[in-house]
């Protein structure tokens, strides 16, 4: 029913087991809609009509805006000078030399340039910054393939900065093969709007001969502090109803007379060319009779982002000056709708914040009594993404969190807050006069107790904000406001007299609900399921993140790695989809999805160990959820995908590049090489792609993916299986676990050979690694659930328990709360969720609840079989209502405590009440254990169940 009490759309009576109903509605903007239902039982007994629910629009197409993007016009000197498009490559081998000068308005921070070369390859050169003099004002060595594995991976910091004037960046080739990559047109002089990067201007040579166009080079200044825009309007007394439609990018931070929207680090990154998110306000009680003001504070994100990377977010095809656009609109008493939209008529100023880096942090200038100075904003070009409206939940603060202890490392007071946060602090300083204050922010000490925190990967300080008082400041409140840190430890220090009066950190994340909880007798386990949780949370900023110190970036795979548990932890569905949407946008011409998402070009190398979460995404959602809609979706997306890897690979095998079973225990790339991962990935990609056809009554799609599956599975099986041994591998790297785990898991082996693999696996567990794992994140997300549905439950919970490393217990020993980055002590990363993927086992086979059907229609309740775990408990929030097992095992004798959703069904496969079929309610059990009836529990052979 819509707002004028008009019926417009009604499901009809739907009989199903599964609880959804369908109404087709074609919505209008703005438009408020309710909707309520009731449901009968099988003997036709109707329940009341619920409570009436409530929905609204918001603006669905372009002609609704009536809104102008505006921004502050941003001096040229503090702009981003960047050729970023290429068509040729300038080659050099050693002794050649390739130059491109260009002239700089403002100070000159770093140089990136965009390279090229043959991955892998042993490569050096030498990168050196001159001035009009000729004298050197920059260097370094080039050393190493890495230097060229993507888009602008290699960058030049000049520090202290160098002042404005003509230079020349020369790159010498020592050893190798290496090029530089060139527009052979120079490019012309763009329409400035005062927000655009500047063109590169000045020549091209190799060896000195000058060649046309202009090389792929970006120059990184000194910011403009981070603009403020505002408006006001006069609205009258009754106002009924009143929404704000707006969008600040990088970052936009709305308030009506004086009190903010709430919204933090919005939007969420996209590709910002595809797709900009906006946000719908309801700020009826914001707006008085009289004068109102809109101001929007804007931060730099990823849209505007600063600062000197190898993943080059300050030079993406996106990237501007930050910009805004917001509408207002509300109904007068008479009903009238009235519009306050942005344009020229706005003003604009300087923030507090006078710069912003991405990697860094914010410099704010504390002035206690500043006055800015307005000037009229500007109108500027949109950006090419469409607006479309958020549906994923937004950045929220949590609760504060204080500090445990504080000690002095030097001139610093350093505050630890005894658990990885993800967010910011909020603090309250004095000063006695003119002072700089650093706050830095980072996970580990050094040697010394003070906060450590290095990144080789972006130009610049690490984690740190900076405080610059002009005069003396009695108790003066700060947090950073466009930015979020990782960290346990925050060092406070100035160059003077600073009193911190107190300080809390304040964590933030994506606010997505919980769903799941997970508990057992053994504590690695129950740390595994919580550890998991915080540290995705920790990474969870409008997208699934790696780090939140380092990169902050989408990685594939350490989503696709870890969905199945996070799932069963939190509702994904709307944040997971925008992803997908964002994977969609990332996907190029060829069907190759890039390795981070969104990406700013960098990454684009073609990897289905990494980029499979494209695939693999899609299926776990609908499996989760059992909605067609999530597939339906995405649908071409998979094909055109599956099909990309597909023909990529050589007669199935994949010999590109790629990360494989990246940070297996002792190796950053693990020693068999990345074809066995890769290889055996790209035929979990094409079997889920088929899946995925066949739920969407797609059958001629699915068969074809169906046999390239199987083709693959059997070039692996051809390439790497020793048929003297009985297992897969090589001679090179001795005997690997994932080689032998992935096949066992996608059912890559054929029949005759299952038996002597999976004894080979369980041999090389218990006698060669001592009943550890010697795996890599892809095969530590497969090895566990492998080693149960051979039968080997004990085997899977000591690699599970191992509080030695390689090993999970070895972290939650240590008193560590989040998952490290990597198994061994030089892991970098204390807040990396990758190699948490095992919890879908935990909670699966400890917990005891897996899902059979998509939509969890039906599920077996089937414990671990292992005398040390002798009770468990995991409940999650299903589609269908919530499903929870609580149970222990005490002297021959199970207690089931079982909560089954109505419309779904669960059965045992326990004991002796193993096929026992419950359906919706609570039901408590009791009964005998006997040898297990399903193929997931131990049977007298721990090989027969493959040998079957």
């Amino acid at each position: 029913m819509d707002e004028t009490g008009a019926i417009v759309g009604d499901s009809g009576t739907v009989v199903s087991r599964a609880p959804k109903l369908r109404v087709d509605l074609v919505l209008r903007s703005r438009a408020s809609y309710k909707w309520m239902v009731r449901i009968a039982d099988t003997d036709g007994h109707w329940s009341p009509w619920s409570a009436w629910a409530y929905w609204e629009t918001p603006l669905l197409v372009d002609s609704d805006w009536q809104a102008k993007w505006v921004s502050r016009w941003t001096p040229r000197e503090t702009r981003v000078i960047a050729s970023i498009h290429s068509d040729t490559v300038d080659w050099m081998g050693p002794g050649s030399t390739l130059d491109q000068s260009f002239q700089a308005t403002g100070p000159v921070a770093a140089v990136s340039v965009d390279l090229d070369g043959d991955i892998p390859s042993d490569v050096i050169a030498r990168m050196q910054l001159r001035n009009s003099a000729g004298d050197v004002v920059a260097q370094r060595e080039v050393d190493g393939s890495w230097n060229i594995w993507a888009r602008f991976m290699c960058y030049l910091e000049v520090s202290p900065p160098a002042p404005p004037g003509t230079y020349t960046l020369s790159i010498a080739c020592v050893r190798g093969r290496l090029g530089w990559r060139r527009a052979t047109a120079a490019p012309g002089l763009p329409d400035d709007d005062g927000v655009t990067p500047l063109p590169v201007l000045g020549q091209a040579t190799v060896d000195g001969v000058l060649v046309p166009g202009v090389r792929t080079l970006a120059v990184e200044t000194l910011p403009a502090p981070n603009p403020v825009l505002r408006t006001s309007f006069i609205t009258p007394a009754g106002v009924t109803t009143a929404r704000l439609y707006a969008v600040g990018i990088g970052y936009g931070s709305f308030s009506i007379n004086g009190r903010s929207l709430g919204n933090e680090l919005e939007p969420a990154t996209t590709d910002f060319t595809k797709t900009v998110l906006y946000r719908t306000y309801d700020v009826t009680a914001d707006l008085k009779a009289g004068e109102n003001t809109l101001v929007v504070e804007l931060g730099r994100g990823f849209f505007s982002a600063r600062g000197a990377s190898i993943w080059g977010w300050h030079i993406a095809p996106w990237s501007r000056e930050p910009m805004a656009i917001a509408q207002l609109e509300y109904v007068d008493q008479e009903g009238q709708r009235r519009v306050i939209s942005s344009g020229s008529h706005w003003e604009a100023s300087t923030g507090p914040v006078v710069s912003e880096l991405l990697y860094s942090g914010e410099v704010w200038q504390m002035e206690t009594d500043r006055k800015p100075t307005w000037e009229p904003a500007v109108l500027v070009h949109p950006p090419t993404g469409t607006l479309r409206p958020a549906a994923l939940p937004p950045v929220t603060l949590g609760s504060p969190k204080s500090a445990v202890s504080m000690h002095s490392a030097g001139t610093a007071e350093v505050y630890d807050f005894a658990d990885m946060v993800a967010g910011r602090i909020r603090c309250t300083l004095s000063v006695p006069g003119p002072t700089e204050v650093w706050v830095k922010y980072g996970e580990t000490l050094d040697d010394k107790g003070a906060v450590f925190c290095e990144n080789i990967l972006a130009a610049g300080p690490i984690q740190t904000d900076r405080l610059l008082f002009d005069t003396a400041a009695d108790r003066i409140y700060w947090e950073p406001k466009f930015s979020y840190k990782g960290f346990r430890y925050v060092s406070i220090e100035a160059d003077g007299p600073v009193t911190v009066h107190d300080i809390v950190a304040i964590p933030m994340h994506t606010d997505v609900p919980s769903v799941g909880t997970f508990e057992c007798n053994e504590e690695t386990l129950s740390w595994l399921d919580r550890a998991l949780g915080k540290t995705f949370l920790n990474n969870l900023h409008g997208i699934p993140t790696d780090t939140p110190v380092y990169e902050k970036n989408g990685w594939t795979a350490d989503a696709h790695l870890a969905a199945e548990a996070l799932i069963h932890q939190f509702d994904l569905k709307t944040t997971f989809g925008k992803w997908l949407d964002d994977h969609a946008d990332a996907q190029d011409d060829a069907g190759v999805v890039s390795n981070i998402v969104p990406t700013p070009g960098w990454g684009r190398a073609p990897d289905p160990a990494w980029s499979a979460s494209a695939v693999l995404i899609p299926w776990n959602l609908y499996w989760e959820y059992g909605d067609l809609k999530l597939l339906e979706r995405h649908h071409e997306m998979v094909i055109r995908y599956a099909d990309a890897m597909y023909a990529l690979s050589e007669q199935g095998i994949w010999r590109h590049p790629s990360y494989g079973d990246w940070l297996a225990p002792g190796h950053e790339r693990a020693p068999e090489g990345s074809a066995p991962t890769a290889t055996m990935m790209l035929m979990k990609v094409l079997s889920t792609a088929a899946d995925i056809s066949t739920a969407l009554g797609e059958h001629g799609i699915a068969a074809r993916f169906s046999e390239q599956s199987s083709q693959v599975g059997a070039a692996y099986h051809q390439s790497f299986f020793n048929e003297e041994l009985g297992f897969y591998g090589n001679t090179a790297s001795g005997y690997r676990q994932t080689m032998n785990v992935l096949p066992l898991a996608f059912g890559a082996v054929p029949q005759q050979h299952r038996a002597t693999v999976f004894r080979s696996l369980s041999t090389d567990i218990l006698e060669r690694t001592a009943r550890h794992l010697d795996c890599g994140a892809v095969g530590a997300k497969y090895l566990l659930p492998v080693l149960s549905n051979g039968g080997r439950d004990d085997i899977a919970v000591s690699v599970a328990t191992q509080n030695t490393r390689p090993g999970w217990g070895v972290w939650r020993a240590a008193g560590e709360t989040t998952l490290l980055e990597s198994w061994d002590t030089s892991a970098r990363s204390h807040n990396h969720y990758f190699l948490g993927s095992a919890a879908a086992w935990v909670q699966q086979k400890v917990g005891g609840i897996r899902s059979t059907t998509p939509g969890w229609e039906e599920f077996t309740i089937a414990p671990a079989v292992d005398p040390r775990i002798t009770r468990g408990a995991f409940s999650h929030v299903t589609p269908r209502g919530q499903a929870a097992l609580s149970w222990t095992r005490e002297a021959g004798t199970w207690h089931l405590d079982v909560t089954v959703p109505w419309g779904a069904s669960a059965t045992i496969g326990i004991g002796t009440a193993a096929g026992t079929k419950l359906s919706g309610g609570f039901h408590s059990l009791e009964f005998d254990e006997a040898p297990p009836a399903l193929s997931s529990h131990a049977p007298t052979n721990p090989t027969d169940l493959f040998a079957q």
